[in-house]
């Protein structure tokens, strides 16, 4: 009976080997192509990651969950606090509207919201249809925006009319014959806004020069993302970047305020340029050092400073910045601007105005395979500044705290001086605000 039921084994191995070819129809082809992605992430994050030695296996691996499921599955999670992600990869311009928005509870109705329109994309259906920051929109398609209903009405796709207001003060008149000023939302009319088509969110949404009234040059930019360029053009906007620093340069700007509050993270490889753009002259001359970085064992040959140098400003101007701004809100990605913020705080006197910013300590780096529709940015190395310091699960704070929507009233289009933020800037370089407290990492 033992004997039997030992050969039994090998003839059921050969009877379903037999059954899986019998059909004339070879399933390996169709399951490569299904584990191809996942896969080409394995590969990337195994040659690159900080942590690579932590992956597990392969044969302990699910090949065929999505990429944002897969790479949770190997990530080292002791260190890793998702600072590496998978998004979504495609060679043209994302189709949308092209503008961001904040929800504002609406007065009297418990239920409905106004959209605070925080910016605007140019060559937009946004842009087209006359919408600028600090518009409210009240309504779509006639009706109210609710919790439930806002992505239905605000991220449809499809053309829509939007009823337009702009925020008040006006004085009301009570019962007693008393008046007061109050903020409201007064309706300005109504406008129709195209379906969505693809739009380019080119990262410096915004830059001018203002003269404080003490004279001083400020420059202000408006920077949304770290990146140089796009998959098709890799310099596109390090090239750019290098003709803003030149009207920069023409306007003797001696002071700068970079607007972070919307920006959404990006490679730190990006921040070099600005940072030489922005950095003493001296420091630029002497090629002293922005960052030190640390790769893993597979790519030591990388481990090295990096240094301010003219070389990468090629066609563009150091502006030798006596002070420098940063201005941030809850919306800023804390990856890369907490990095930047680290490295350059031991060379210049930077001011932190806004909210809170933490320092990660790490970079990521960005991988993309034409073959498939999902890119992996990988922790690559850890980051510190010239003093050998990473700042990692360190804290920025403030100078000046500031909420951008605690007074609508100064929620006003970019490059206005009497703007929440940046009218904070202006009062610190005038001397009618005092800094609070001076920038450094907590712990």
């Amino acid at each position: 009976m033992r004997k039997r039921n030992i050969l039994l084994l090998p003839a059921f191995l050969l009877i379903m080997t037999i059954n899986l070819l019998s059909c004339g129809v070879d399933r390996w082809p169709e399951y490569a192509a299904q584990t191809a992605q996942d896969e080409w992430i394995d590969s990337v994050m195994r040659k690159n990651y900080l942590w690579y030695s932590s992956i597990s296996e392969g044969k302990y691996l699910n090949y065929f969950s999505t990429p944002t499921t897969f790479i949770q599955s190997i990530l080292y999670k002791a260190q890793d606090n998702l600072y590496s992600y998978v998004d979504t990869f495609t060679l043209a311009p994302v189709p949308s509207y092209g503008f961001d928005y904040s929800l504002q509870s609406v007065a009297g109705n418990d239920t409905a919201y106004y959209a605070l329109v925080n910016y605007v994309l140019a060559n937009s259906p946004a842009s087209d249809a006359g919408l600028i920051r600090g518009d409210y929109i009240m309504k779509v398609n006639d009706e109210y925006i609710t919790r439930s209903n806002q992505t239905s009405l605000l991220n449809s796709g499809l053309a829509v009319e939007l009823t337009v207001g702009e925020y008040k003060t006006i004085e009301e008149e009570n019962e007693e014959g008393e008046t007061t000023t109050i903020g409201k939302i007064v309706e300005l009319g109504r406008t129709n806004m195209g379906a969505i088509r693809s739009v380019e969110d080119n990262p410096i949404h915004y830059y001018t020069v203002i003269t404080t009234e003490t004279g001083v040059k400020l420059g202000y930019m408006v920077y949304s993302r770290f990146v140089n360029g796009s998959y098709t053009d890799p310099d596109k906007y390090a090239n750019q970047l290098r003709e803003v620093s030149n009207y920069f340069a023409q306007n003797n700007v001696t002071h700068f305020a970079l607007d972070l509050r919307y920006n959404t993270g990006g490679q730190f490889e990006s921040t070099e340029l600005l940072a030489s753009i922005l950095a003493s002259s001296v420091d630029v001359t002497s090629k002293n050092i922005y960052a030190i970085q640390e790769f893993n064992d597979l790519r030591a040959k990388q481990d090295g400073p990096i240094t301010y140098n003219s070389e990468i400003i090629g066609n563009g101007s150091n502006l030798n910045i006596r002070q420098g701004f940063v201005i941030t809100s809850s919306a800023t990605s804390p990856s890369v601007t907490g990095v930047f913020l680290n490295c350059v705080s031991t060379h210049q006197p930077w001011a932190l105005i806004g909210s809170s910013v933490k320092c990660w300590g790490f970079a990521t780096e960005h991988f993309a395979d034409p073959r498939f529709t999902w890119a992996v940015n990988p922790v690559v190395c850890s980051v510190a500044n010239s003093a050998g310091s990473t700042g990692e699960a360190g804290t920025f704070t403030p100078n000046v705290i500031v909420n951008e929507t605690s007074n609508l009233a100064n929620f006003l289009p970019f490059g206005n001086p009497k703007e929440a933020l940046l009218s904070t800037v202006i009062g610190i370089i005038d001397g009618t605000i005092t800094p609070s407290t001076r920038v450094g990492l907590s712990y």
